[in-house]
């Protein structure tokens, strides 16, 4: 499920409805990241996921797979982690 929504990230209208999904308030933190680096609010959040698939140790895997196991929507829960860990990471650096 996880890998099927990362996979079709390239998908502007994908990506576009995941952050329309999220709390407005990481997405906002993600456009104004996405502005900062002149992208779409889109390319970098699906930069930042796939990021994350090639980066995160075991600890954040664990930390992710425990978020969505209690989530009712798996997928979108693991993105909105995932993005949020970007800009706390980002603001906290």
């Amino acid at each position: 499920m996880l890998g099927e929504l990362i996979a079709r990230m390239d998908q502007p209208h994908v990506v576009d409805e995941l952050l329309a999904c999220i709390d407005p308030i990481i997405s906002g933190q993600i456009a104004e990241r996405a502005a900062h680096h002149s992208m779409t609010p889109g390319d970098f959040a699906a930069g930042a996921v796939r990021e994350f698939v090639e980066r995160a140790d075991d600890n954040l895997w664990f930390q992710l797979m425990t978020h969505m196991k209690k989530a009712e929507d798996p997928g979108l829960v693991a993105v909105q982690t995932i993005l949020q860990w970007v800009v706390t990471e980002k603001d906290s650096a």
